[in-house]
């Protein structure tokens, strides 16, 4: 009798160090099964996502925004900022604006010196520029991480499109980088290509 009692009792610890070992193993794996779970969440949600329109600049200009996130337009003294939006989402994660500038250079000189004169007073990493085409009309998108005032890195995704008349068009997305989630950008590129533009 005292054998099967300690026959059971060595069959149950060896059990418990199984399951105990098991858990450790999939307990390290949990944290990247939680994060693509949450991310699958968040495509879902964009996905679903409902818009409100803008129509500005006397219908020449028509963008669009998620209808949860707030908006209010602003005005600047001068001629280069012809319009300006900022919005902000509900969770108050992502902010950014929409602009619309005179240029008095192209939008390649534009961008070019806007980077320099950035050199060396903002800390950039992971700086990323490409050609785009919306609406028919060549763009820039600018994908970076950089560093505010208290030394944390804001995640920046810029669009800059072409327009008539030495017009550009801008769209901002603004991120705290360790909020950031990949299924930004999938949202941020769908309310770009929205994008409508005529003369």
């Amino acid at each position: 009798m005292a054998k099967n009692r300690f026959r059971h009792v060595c069959i149950f610890l060896i059990l418990l160090i199984i399951i105990l070992y098991s858990l450790l193993i999939y307990a390290g794996r949990l944290p990247a099964a939680y994060a693509a779970f949450k991310e699958n969440i968040g495509r879902s949600q964009v996905s679903r996502q409902l818009f409100e329109s803008y129509n500005v600049m006397d219908n020449t200009f028509h963008f669009e925004l998620p209808d949860s996130w707030s908006a209010y337009e602003e005005s600047f003294s001068g001629e280069e900022i012809l319009y300006h939006l900022n919005f902000i989402s509900r969770d108050k994660r992502i902010h950014g604006f929409v602009q619309v500038w005179k240029l008095s250079e192209t939008l390649k000189q534009f961008i070019e010196k806007s980077k320099e004169s950035a050199a060396g007073i903002i800390d950039f990493k992971n700086f990323n520029i490409k050609e785009i085409n919306v609406d028919g009309k060549k763009g820039y998108l600018m994908d970076y991480s950089r560093a505010n005032q208290k030394g944390e890195y804001i995640r920046a995704y810029e669009a800059f499109i072409e327009g008539f008349s030495n017009k550009m068009y801008r769209i901002s997305f603004f991120v705290p980088e360790k909020e950031w989630r990949d299924y930004y950008k999938i949202l941020f590129d769908r309310i770009i290509h929205l994008i409508k533009i005529r003369k």
